[in-house]
C-alpha cells in the first residue's frame, strides 16, 4: 500500500474536517502512510460543480506525477471517495485509468441528479433556476450557504452509464441510506465486474462502521 499515493475526496457540502476524513487521517498516520485530503470548498462553495472537482483531483494527480518524473518513478493513486467524492473518483478513474490503482467508494453518489431531484420539490428547482442560487445547509461549515444553478446543469451533462474502467473498486454502502439508496451501488455492481460491494448496517454517514471498513481495507490492499 505504501507504494501508492493516497487521496481522500470528501462528500457534498462536507469538508476535510468531516468525521470520516479525520478518521482516515488518523488511521493513515498510525501506519505511517501519507494521505492527502482534498478540499472541494476551495476556491469557494457557491460555484462548486462535478467538473470542477474532477479537474481539481486530476490537477493534483498530474502535479504529483510530474514531481516524481525526475526520479523516473510513475506513481499510481488510490482514491477514497465519500458520497459525491465517490462519484468524482469514479469519473477521475474513467478519465485516467492508467494513473489509478484502486478505488474505495463510501456510499458513492451514483445517480446523484435523480436523488437530488427526489430530495427537492419541483417548485424548488424552478426557484433555483429563476434566482440562480439555492440556499442549503453546509455540514462542513455548519451554516446556510448558496449553490449556483450551474451545479445542476453541469451535473446533468454527465452520463454515468459511460463510466468504464477495470480498476479494482471496493464499495461500502449502508442499507439504511436515505440520501443515496443502496440500490444505486447494487445497480453499479451489475455493470462493473471489477467492483465489490460490502453492505453495512448503517446510514449515509457510515460513521458507526468505520472500524469495520478499515479492517476490510487492509484485506483489499493486500490483494492489489
Amino acid at each position: 500500500m505504501s507504494n501508492y499515493l493516497h487521496l481522500y475526496l470528501h462528500g457534498f457540502a462536507s469538508s476535510p474536517n468531516s468525521t470520516k476524513a479525520l478518521y482516515f487521517q488518523q488511521r493513515y498516520q498510525e501506519i505511517n502512510t501519507p494521505l492527502a485530503i482534498m478540499d472541494f470548498n476551495q476556491p469557494d462553495f457557491t460555484n462548486l460543480s462535478l467538473s470542477r472537482q474532477i479537474n481539481q483531483v486530476t490537477k493534483v494527480i498530474t502535479e504529483k506525477q510530474e514531481s516524481w518524473e525526475g526520479q523516473k518513478i510513475h506513481p499510481q493513486f488510490i482514491l477514497i471517495g465519500s458520497s459525491f467524492g465517490g462519484l468524482t473518483a469514479s469519473w477521475v478513474a474513467h478519465n485516467n485509468p492508467d494513473k489509478i490503482k484502486a478505488l474505495i467508494l463510501l456510499a458513492p453518489a451514483f445517480n446523484f441528479a435523480l436523488h437530488l431531484k427526489n430530495l427537492q420539490t419541483q417548485e424548488a428547482f424552478i426557484q433555483w433556476q429563476k434566482d440562480g442560487f439555492f440556499p442549503l445547509y453546509h455540514y462542513g461549515y455548519k451554516q446556510q450557504m448558496s449553490l449556483n444553478y450551474n451545479f445542476w446543469t453541469d451535473l446533468l451533462s454527465y452520463d454515468e452509464s459511460l463510466i468504464n474502467h477495470s480498476i479494482p473498486t471496493m464499495i461500502f454502502h449502508g442499507i439504511n441510506d436515505e440520501t443515496i439508496p443502496i440500490q444505486s451501488s447494487r445497480d453499479y455492481l451489475k455493470k462493473h465486474n471489477n467492483a465489490t460491494l460490502i453492505e453495512l448496517n448503517s446510514d449515509h454517514s457510515l460513521n458507526n462502521c468505520l472500524d469495520n471498513i478499515w479492517q476490510e481495507l487492509q484485506l483489499f490492499w493486500k490483494s492489489l
